[in-house]
C-alpha cells in the first residue's frame, strides 16, 4: 500500500517541473499522446462504476477483476504522462490551458496510485473500503477535468458549452430551421455566410466583396467584377473563383478551409441563371432534381445555421464581457478594426489608472481577444509576462514605462505573431536584447532609455534583418 502511495506522491514533485527535448525519437513518442490517453479515460471509469455495481447492485464481482483492472489503468497512466510530458516538453502547445492539462494529468495519476494502495487494504481490511473508493472519486473527477483543459486545447474553451444557451432558443425554432421556404435566406445565404463568410463579411470584405448581407453581392470588387451578376455566372466573382481548380492563387475557399459540395455549388448556379431573386420560394421550384438536391441538403444547412447561430452569439456574450470588464478594471477595450478575427485592442487609460497582476489575471478567460496592447506605465513586471504571453494573437505590445527588467522577456518568445514591441524607459539590457532574436515574427522594437548599447543594437540587426531596431521612444498604441 505504501510503495504505491509513496509512487503516487512522486508524480506531484513533477508539477512545476520542465525541460527542453531536441531528441527526434523521444519527440516523436510524445505525438502517441492523443492516441493512448484514451485508456486511462475508459478504464478508471471502469473502476468507479464497477464499485458503483458492487455497492448497490449487489452483485458479486471477484477482486481479481479490480486487481488487473488497476494494473492495465495504472500502466496507461504512466505511458499516457510520459508521452504526454514529451509532447508538452516539445514547445508545441503552451498556455494557461496547457499547464493545467500537465498538472492535473499528474495530480490523476498520483490519486490513481493512491486509490490501488487503498484498494490493495481494503482487500485486506474492509474499514478502509470508504476512503479508497473516495480516492477513487477523486481520481476520475480530477482525471474529467484535465480531459476538459486537454479537450479546450484543441477544440476552444467553450466546446462543451457552446451551444448550451441556445438549446431552449433552438427547440422553440426548430420548426421554422427545418422548414425551407425561401431559396436565397434558407438556402445560399447560410451556405455563402458558412463557407465563405469567414474572409467576405462587412467588417472583413478580403477583396472588396462581402456575402453576409444580399444586397453587399452587387457591389464591385477589387478585381473589377461584382459579387454576382443576374444570369451571369462568368461575371459573379463568388461563383468563378469556387469553380477555379483547387490549385489556382485566386480558388476559394482558400487551401485549408472546406469546399463547397456539388449541390451546393449547383444551387448557386440555379440561382444566378434565375435571376438572383431575394424572394424566390422553393416550393415554386418544379424541377424534380433541384428540389432533391434542396432536400438532400436540409441537414447540412440546419447545421450550418446552428452554427452561424452559435458563432454570432458567442461573439456578442464575448463583447459584453470585455466591456463589462473594461468598465471594471478601467482600461480601455475596443474592437480592433483592421483586425480579420473580430479581436480587440487593450490600453491604458489616460491619465493612467493603476494596472497590476491582479487586473491582469482578471482578463485571463479573454487572453487570446486582443491583437493590440498598450500597458504604458502599469506596474507590469517580469513576472507578469507570463501572463501576457498567453496572448496568442496579440501583434503589436507596448511597454514602456513599466517595471520590466527583461528576465521575463522569453515568456513573449511563444507569441506566434507579435510584431511590435516596445520596452522604452525599462530596464532591459543587451542580454535581453540578444533574447529577443528568437521571436518568430517581431520586425520592430524600441529600446530609448534602456540599458542597451549600441555596439549590441548593431550587431543584432546585423544577424537578424528583418529587426528594426528603434532607440527612440516610438509609438503608444
Amino acid at each position: 500500500m505504501w510503495v504505491c502511495i509513496g509512487i503516487g506522491l512522486l508524480f506531484l514533485l513533477f508539477i512545476n517541473f520542465s525541460v527542453d527535448i531536441e531528441s527526434p525519437v523521444l519527440l516523436s513518442i510524445g505525438r502517441f499522446h492523443p492516441l493512448i490517453l484514451h485508456f486511462p479515460i475508459v478504464l478508471l471509469g471502469l473502476l468507479f462504476l464497477v464499485e458503483l455495481i458492487r455497492l448497490y447492485g449487489n452483485v458479486y464481482i471477484d477482486f481479481r477483476i479490480l486487481f488487473y483492472g488497476f494494473i492495465f489503468a495504472l500502466l496507461s497512466i504512466v505511458i499516457a504522462i510520459k508521452t504526454g510530458f514529451l509532447l508538452f516538453s516539445s514547445g508545441a502547445y503552451s498556455g494557461m490551458l496547457m499547464d493545467l492539462h500537465y498538472k492535473y494529468a499528474l495530480i490523476t495519476g498520483a490519486l490513481s496510485f493512491i486509490s490501488f494502495g487503498l484498494f490493495l487494504k481494503y482487500v485486506i481490511s474492509s474499514k478502509y473500503y470508504s476512503i479508497y473508493v473516495l480516492s477513487l472519486l477523486a481520481a476520475n473527477g480530477s482525471l474529467i477535468y484535465a480531459g476538459h483543459q486537454g479537450a479546450s486545447i484543441t477544440h476552444g474553451k467553450d466546446y462543451l458549452t457552446a451551444y448550451l444557451p441556445m438549446i431552449t432558443t433552438r427547440s422553440d425554432n426548430k420548426g421554422n430551421e427545418d422548414s425551407i421556404s425561401y431559396f436565397y435566406k434558407d438556402v445560399i445565404q447560410p451556405t455563402l455566410e458558412f463557407k465563405c463568410g469567414g474572409c467576405h463579411n462587412p467588417t472583413r470584405a478580403k477583396g472588396g466583396l462581402s456575402v453576409t448581407n444580399y444586397s453587399d453581392m452587387f457591389k464591385e470588387g477589387e478585381s473589377g467584377n461584382t459579387g454576382m451578376a443576374k444570369n451571369d455566372t462568368l461575371k459573379s466573382e463568388i461563383y468563378r473563383r469556387i469553380m477555379l481548380p483547387d490549385t489556382a492563387k485566386e480558388h476559394m475557399p482558400p487551401a485549408g478551409k472546406t469546399n463547397m459540395t456539388r449541390d451546393e455549388i449547383a444551387l448557386l448556379k440555379f440561382w444566378i441563371q434565375s435571376g438572383l431573386y431575394e424572394n424566390l420560394r422553393t416550393d415554386h421550384i418544379t424541377y424534380a432534381p433541384l428540389k432533391d438536391r434542396i432536400s438532400q441538403m436540409r441537414p447540412a444547412l440546419n447545421k450550418y445555421k446552428l452554427n452561424l447561430k452559435k458563432e454570432k452569439y458567442s461573439l456578442a456574450q464575448i463583447h459584453h464581457n470585455l466591456l463589462f470588464l473594461a468598465k471594471e478594471l478601467e482600461v480601455e477595450i475596443k474592437k480592433d478594426e483592421k483586425d480579420e478575427n473580430n479581436l480587440y485592442t487593450l490600453s491604458n487609460t489616460f491619465p493612467p489608472a493603476p494596472f497590476d497582476s491582479r487586473k491582469l489575471k482578471e482578463l485571463k478567460p479573454y487572453l487570446d481577444r486582443f491583437s493590440k496592447v498598450s500597458l504604458v506605465s502599469s506596474q507590469i513586471d517580469d513576472a507578469d509576462l507570463y501572463w501576457i504571453a498567453q496572448m496568442d494573437n496579440v501583434k503589436e505590445l507596448y511597454l514602456q514605462k513599466t517595471k520590466i527588467k527583461g528576465f521575463g522577456m522569453l515568456y513573449l518568445s511563444r507569441l506566434p505573431y507579435l510584431e511590435i514591441l516596445n520596452v522604452s524607459f525599462t530596464d532591459v539590457d543587451d542580454k535581453t536584447l540578444i533574447d529577443l532574436i528568437q521571436f518568430p515574427e517581431l520586425k520592430e522594437i524600441y529600446l530609448y532609455g534602456t540599458k542597451t548599447t549600441k555596439d549590441v543594437i548593431q550587431a543584432v540587426e546585423k544577424h537578424k534583418p528583418g529587426l528594426k531596431v528603434y532607440s527612440e521612444e516610438g509609438p503608444y498604441f
